[in-house]
């Protein structure tokens, strides 16, 4: 950054002087304007002067906006300079923008330490700094005047003011001021710790936290870790923006290091609580996302819960704290948070960020996310040992509650991950190389037991399997015309009859009639479908929909389109009151119904009926007055209810699917009934 040296009272001078210039010339080129005009010569002259005087004008204005931040740095007695001889030597950046960032990050710097201190006053000024954060001037200025000691006790200093309050006074708007100081924090914490923003500290800033973040502090009588008091900006951070891969490298996992080292030694400040909760104010320094803690009980939370709060908002961000095994450790970060510090997070009841730090650094589709799920399946099956058994009466039973509610808070996002990677699960039911190693078909079907604890969980494997059942009908049909649908669809039924099973069976578990599963199940196919279809659906988003009139020539992208929006639509049209969908007897039936609909989408998208069928569309009311007859354009007879409704009798009957339908039914009872109940060792078919 350059910096433009401005003497005083010297600079004082040279804006007056060029402000009086800029009027004079202008004055000059009005008056040469009207003599030339008036005497019928040539105005260039004085045009010349005009654009001059314009140019000159600009240049005072610019030094104006410089006057009046110089006088603001002297009001205020900013330090940005050198005394010299002659006066004061101002440094000003050369842009207005920084000069003027640089002014408000010492003014606001000084506002929070003013505020740390119980200035009412300052902490109602620095709110109207809330704006300057994209000011990476600003964020340098105001990081750096507070300093990572500031920025480490200026979240305990406004702490204890929120404590006096809810003790005495109970101000609410003083409660929203601090909260509005820790996202303020919150948010210039996290651009000036990433390399890639502008308002970058540096490496040595960083290091500067984590020495302040070890380092024992006191305020007034209250004695803390830097990292409990730095905890409560990190849970203040929404995500806009979120904090980096590097802050996680450095500060994150150093954070994580010192509480088990803590956690070790049986310090007193062994159990790790942040100090919002040390303070017993935790409830007033709730950040602007979700609630943490558990509805309807006081907010507890340790450092590390503050930490997922932070890091799950980044791919980079989450994988970075979670993928590393930190110095003289035999296992991960994730590894330890899922093991031996799992405790940690039951104690505060504080599940949702770390859940949220998991599915974000578990859910993607690169390799390093794929080996760490592989990682987690293998520690979370080595956990549910015990868990699941054989009960007297042969059927599934829960043997160690006390276990599963240990783990229970895992099965919602371990549910999402294992959504996100539903192709690799699949491999492992499946005969030929798995994808994921070291888990079992036995081992698989307890985590989908454990998974099935949890709704939303079992919905998202559903869902995902749907998805991948219609990618495998599209692909067979693509290859051969569907020649092989029966070969294709077995392993995928198997494969959704686990999925279901395990859900019913955790259910009956839990001590519901076989009618109240029947129902809750038959619920879940039916929300799951509702999420599938329509114009928000996710198979308008992603197969888009279809508007090409010329489907006999399809592209393979059309007929993917064209499917995607035949079984929307009978979907649809099966989720009414009365439908065979709707009175089906249980959620295998149902499940084959819309399988059957998959199927019947694709035959239909590929177009090439027989001659048997070709004959049959004489007369039919979606079909040409052509010889021979022809169907009409397939959008048309979507287009019509009453033609669409007679074109799928039609279709349904001369696709002849049936036998592959009962192939696979048969194959999807088969896994539930047997397979599953085998895994668990348990009873077969109840």
């Amino acid at each position: 950054m350059s910096f433009s040296g401005v003497k005083l009272p010297e600079f004082d001078m040279l804006v007056t002087r060029h402000t009086a210039a800029a009027a004079q010339m202008e004055k000059l080129a009005s008056l040469l304007y009207g003599e030339l005009t008036s005497a019928g010569l040539d105005t260039t002259p004085a045009e010349r002067i005009r654009k001059l005087a314009t140019q000159v004008g600009q240049e005072a204005d610019d030094l104006r906006k410089r006057q009046r931040i110089v006088r603001e740095i002297e009001r205020h007695k900013i330090t940005l300079g050198t005394s010299v001889a002659t006066g004061s030597l101002i440094a000003v950046p050369d842009s207005l923008r920084q000069a003027q960032g640089q002014l408000d990050g010492t003014l606001a710097a000084k506002a929070a330490a003013a505020a740390g201190r119980g200035d009412r006053k300052a902490m109602a000024e620095l709110q109207k700094y809330a704006g300057r954060v994209n000011n990476p001037e600003f964020v340098k200025t105001f990081l750096a005047k507070l300093g990572a000691k500031g920025v480490t006790e200026l979240p305990a200093a406004l702490g204890l003011q929120v404590r006096a309050n809810v003790n005495s006074t109970r101000d609410p708007q003083q409660v929203k001021q601090v909260q509005q100081v820790m996202k303020l924090l919150a948010t210039t914490l996290a651009k000036g710790t990433d390399p890639q923003d502008e308002a970058f500290m540096g490496e040595a800033f960083l290091n500067q936290l984590v020495e302040e973040g070890r380092a024992e502090h006191k305020a007034l009588e209250v004695t803390y870790v830097g990292y409990q008091a730095q905890a409560l900006i990190w849970r203040a951070s929404d995500g806009k923006p979120p904090f980096s891969e590097r802050f996680m490298e450095v500060v994150g996992r150093d954070a994580i290091v010192h509480q088990k080292e803590l956690s070790d030694s049986r310090t007193p400040y062994a159990n790790s609580m942040d100090l919002a909760t040390v303070l017993g104010i935790s409830d007033s320094m709730q950040p602007g996302g979700p609630r943490m803690g558990q509805p309807g009980e006081p907010i507890k939370a340790s450092v590390i819960d503050d930490l997922a709060q932070a890091a799950q908002y980044s791919l980079p961000a989450a994988q970075a704290l979670l993928f590393h095994t930190p110095k003289g450790w035999n296992k991960s970060i994730m590894a330890y948070l899922l093991t031996d510090r799992l405790d940690g997070f039951n104690k505060t009841g504080n599940h949702a960020p770390f859940a949220g730090l998991l599915r974000t650094a578990l859910s993607s589709k690169d390799k390093e996310s794929l080996k760490h799920t592989n990682e987690a399946l293998i520690i979370l099956k080595n956990e549910l040992d015990g868990v699941f058994g054989r009960g007297g009466d042969g059927k599934l039973q829960i043997t160690d509650t006390e276990k599963l509610k240990r783990l229970s808070f895992l099965a919602g996002p371990i549910g999402s991950v294992m959504a996100a990677h539903i192709d690799k699960v699949f491999t492992v039911f499946d005969e030929r190389k798995p994808d994921l190693k070291g888990i079992n078909h036995a081992e698989m079907d307890r985590l989908l037991a454990f998974v099935g604890s949890d709704a939303a969980a079992t919905k998202s494997l559903v869902e995902a399997e749907v998805q991948r059942m219609l990618s495998m009908v599209h692909e067979s049909y693509r290859r051969d015309g569907g020649e092989q649908i029966e070969d294709v669809l077995i392993p995928e039924a198997r494969f959704m009859g686990h999925i279901l099973e395990t859900r019913r069976l955790y259910l009956l578990a839990q001590a519901k009639t076989d009618e109240q599963v029947k129902e809750e199940m038959k619920g879940m196919i039916n929300s799951v479908l509702s999420e599938l279809t329509g114009p928000a659906g996710k198979f308008a988003t992603r197969f888009g929909f279809f508007g090409d009139k010329a489907h006999e020539k399809l592209t393979p992208t059309a007929f993917e389109k064209l499917s995607a929006l035949l079984v929307d639509r009978m979907l649809r049209d099966g989720m009414t009151t009365g439908s065979a969908m709707q009175q089906a007897s249980n959620d295998r039936t149902m499940t084959m119904s819309m399988i059957e609909t998959m199927m019947l989408s694709a035959r239909i998208a590929h177009g090439q009926w027989n001659t048997e069928a070709r004959a049959d569309l004489k007369g039919k009311i979606f079909a040409t007055d052509g010889q021979p007859p022809a169907l009409k354009p397939l959008d048309e007879i979507v287009a019509d209810p009453a033609m669409f409704d007679q074109f799928i009798k039609w279709a349904r009957w001369h696709a002849k699917i049936e036998s592959d339908l009962q192939t696979v039914k048969e194959a999807m009872d088969n896994s539930a009934g047997v397979d599953v109940h085998e895994n668990l060792g348990i009873d077969r078919n109840y």
